[in-house]
C-alpha cells in the first residue's frame, strides 16, 4: 500500500470526490481520508509548508506503514514553456532554505533522489492520461514564490523545473525511515505571473478559505481581481490533472509491482 501526502483540500478535493473517499478522524487539524476499495490509498492532507508536510508524512507513515509515500498537490511554473494544469514529476528534491535574502551564492542545497521504480509508475500514468507533463528536480522554498523574478531565478539559477513548499519535506521524512517516495505537482501559476500575496497560505491549514477573506482582500486590492481570477480557472485545470493522473498511477504502480515480483528469482 502507499499513502498519499497533500497539502491543501482543493488541490486533492477531485481525487477524493472521484475515488469514493471518505474522511477520517486525524491528528490536528489535519483532513484524512480512505476508500472503500483496498486499491486506493489513504490520502492525508495537513496544511501549506514544509513543517506541515514533514508532520503528516512522519503520522501517515506511522498510521499506515506504506510501502511508498506520494507527493501530490500545486506547484509555481519555472520554466517559459509550462502552463496551468501541466504535471511535474519530481526527480528529486531540493531545499532551498530561508528567504531569498538569505539565498547566497554558491547555493547551498539539500537534493534527495526520488524512487526510480515510482518515477517509472508516474511516467506511465501521464502517458496514460494523456497529461502535458515535465520531469526534474523540484525546488521547495519556505514561502510561496509570489514573484514572477524569483521563479525565473529559482529555473535559471538552481535548476528548477518547479517550485513548492512542501516536496522536500516530505522526501526527507520518508527518506528518515527508509520509506521510497516520489512527488507529483500540478501547475498552478505559470512563470511570468506575479501572484498576489493571499495566496500563500505556508502553515495554514488544509481546508479552504472563506470567501469573505477574498473580498476584504479586494476591497484593499482591487487590482488584483484579474490575477486573483485567472488562478481561479488555473487551480481547476490543476486540479483536474492531479484527478486524472491518480487512478492512472496506481494502476502503473500495481502493474509494475506485479512485473517486479513475477521476475524476481
Amino acid at each position: 500500500m502507499i499513502a498519499i501526502v497533500g497539502a491543501l483540500q482543493r488541490e486533492t478535493s477531485g481525487i477524493t470526490r472521484s475515488l469514493g473517499y471518505r474522511a477520517i478522524e486525524g491528528p490536528e487539524d489535519f483532513t484524512v481520508y480512505t476508500a472503500a476499495s483496498n486499491q486506493n490509498p489513504p490520502i492525508i492532507v495537513s496544511g501549506s509548508g514544509p513543517e506541515r508536510a514533514s508532520k503528516g508524512t512522519a503520522w501517515a507513515i506511522d498510521k499506515f506503514n506504506p510501502e511508498a509515500i506520494v507527493s501530490v498537490g500545486f506547484c509555481g511554473a519555472s520554466q517559459e514553456h509550462q502552463r496551468s494544469g501541466d504535471l511535474v514529476i519530481a526527480t528529486g528534491a531540493i531545499n532551498l532554505a530561508g528567504t531569498p535574502f538569505e539565498w547566497s551564492m554558491p547555493i547551498a542545497s539539500d537534493s534527495i533522489d526520488a524512487n526510480r521504480s515510482l518515477l517509472l509508475a508516474a511516467r506511465a500514468a501521464v502517458e496514460i492520461a494523456g497529461i502535458d507533463y515535465d520531469i526534474g528536480p523540484m525546488v521547495t522554498i519556505s514561502s510561496l514564490a509570489t514573484a514572477s523574478g524569483t521563479k525565473r531565478w529559482l529555473g535559471e539559477t538552481v535548476g528548477a523545473t518547479a517550485v513548492d513548499t512542501r516536496s522536500h519535506a516530505i522526501a526527507s521524512t520518508a527518506a528518515e525511515r527508509n520509506v521510497p517516495w516520489i512527488s507529483v505537482s500540478a501547475v498552478l501559476d505559470d512563470m511570468n505571473v506575479n501572484v498576489p500575496k493571499i495566496i500563500d497560505r505556508v502553515d495554514a491549514g488544509p481546508k479552504q478559505r472563506r470567501v469573505d477573506i477574498y473580498i476584504k482582500h479586494l476591497l484593499r486590492y482591487p487590482k488584483d481581481f484579474p490575477t486573483l481570477r485567472r488562478l481561479k480557472f488555473a487551480s481547476d485545470l490543476a486540479k483536474t490533472s492531479l484527478t486524472n493522473f491518480m487512478p492512472a498511477f496506481i494502476k502503473a504502480y500495481s502493474d509494475l509491482k506485479v512485473i517486479n515480483s513475477s521476475s524476481a528469482p
